[in-house]
């Protein structure tokens, strides 16, 4: 979650009227924010958008590096590049590389019914990191995809380099449940990966869709043969969908399952991949608003997501347009900690609700507030960037 005030550059090409951008547009961010879950945010980014003459949609490249640290030990220093237009014969790219270093990372046992105490959750306790772990990520990853005969459907192809660190005792202060569940010496592991997948996606437009349908089956192979200290698979479905309900009330839905295998260490079951960015859960602002961050942890996952947008308002400030969306949303789900279990894909889940708004300056960046709450918080306040899907 990023980014509050923007200061923007434009140098088009083309009238600022037009229905498409043109040109070069930079954003350059210093990213103050607030998370439910990982405090106040302090840092900078920019974005960077090549629209050429605005023949490709949603453009033709994009860069988003970022530098960012959180009042609960979040320390982010990445780069995201994503070109749907760039390469020849129709492949998309998109990269990430970075180090994302969270000093004190929330873990509350393995499985659907996991305890929390909020007596072994205080500042004044003895153990005042109970339910977190200190973790350090190092990664570089990719994904090429490319048409197969529609412009709707694209094979998908990628793979990356991780290594992440482990601390079991954040700020070496006291106890953690980590280190009871999986004993206290700091650890380090590679989980190199290769990925295949099928991407259909009939969207009218990439940010803030009004219509269409993003389905994705992502196959992902951690193996001791690319590196790993471990083997094991990862599959994600994810069904998501948009229903124009008039001219500015859309209703959207997503569901998401996922499965990994024997073998991955608990901090990569965190990890809900996509074709686009990676996000985490279960539990936080990319999955269930108003539960707590990785609130729950398993092999299996189930997301599920239903939200009503309405475009509120339209106007133009500084020579730009804005665009205000209300919305109101539910967000549900559960995990396994064994593999997941289709009989129960409904049965004992996790509740968030709540609502939320977004700024949408230009094209595409999205400044994201929401609020959630759920039956074991109070409101939650989430402030970032973009849509949750």
């Amino acid at each position: 979650s990023l980014a509050i005030t923007a200061i923007w550059f434009s140098m088009p090409t083309g009238v600022s009227s037009q229905v498409r951008p043109t040109g070069l547009e930079v954003a350059a961010l210093p990213a103050t924010n607030f998370d439910a879950d990982e405090g106040f945010g302090y840092g900078a980014l920019a974005e960077l958008y090549q629209y050429n003459d605005g023949a490709v949609a949603p453009y033709v490249w994009t860069l988003q590096p970022t530098v960012f640290f959180t009042t609960e030990g979040r320390r982010d220093f990445t780069v995201f590049f994503d070109a749907p237009g760039l390469l020849p014969s129709g492949w998309r790219l998109s990269a990430f590389l970075g180090t994302q270093k969270q000093i004190a990372t929330p873990y509350f046992g393995p499985g659907n019914a996991s305890v929390y105490d909020e007596t072994l959750d205080r500042d004044d306790g003895p153990d005042p990191y109970f339910y977190r772990f200190g973790r350090t990520s190092n990664s570089l990853a990719f994904n090429l995809q490319k048409d197969l005969g529609t412009q709707h459907l694209r094979g998908l192809f990628g793979g990356g380099l991780v290594r992440t660190a482990i601390n079991p005792f954040p700020e070496g202060e006291g106890g953690t449940l980590y280190a009871l569940d999986f004993g206290g010496e700091e650890v380090s592991s590679w989980s190199n990966f290769m990925r295949v997948g099928l991407v259909w996606d009939t969207r009218d437009r990439q940010t803030g869709p009004r219509d269409g349908t993003w389905t994705e089956v992502i196959l992902e192979f951690v193996d001791e043969r690319l590196g790993a200290d471990a083997t094991y698979l990862r599959w994600t479905f994810a069904d998501r969908r948009y229903y124009a309900l008039g001219e500015r009330l859309v209703f959207t839905h997503r569901y998401l399952l996922q499965n990994v295998g024997d073998g991955a260490p608990v901090h990569d079951l965190f990890k809900i991949q996509s074709s686009f960015k990676q996000q985490e859960g279960l539990g936080g602002a990319n999955t269930i608003r108003g539960v707590v961050k990785n609130r729950f942890v398993g092999r299996g996952v189930l997301v599920w997501n239903s939200e009503l947008r309405w475009q509120a308002a339209d106007f133009r400030f500084i020579s730009r347009p804005f665009h205000l969306v209300l919305s109101a949303f539910l967000d549900q789900g559960r995990v396994w900690e064994d593999n997941l279990d289709f009989g129960e894909i409904f049965t004992d889940l996790h509740r968030g609700y709540g609502g939320g708004l977004r700024i949408r300056v230009g094209e595409d960046f999205t400044v994201a507030y929401d609020l959630g709450s759920s039956s074991e918080t109070g409101l939650q306040l989430y402030i970032g960037l973009g849509y949750l899907y």
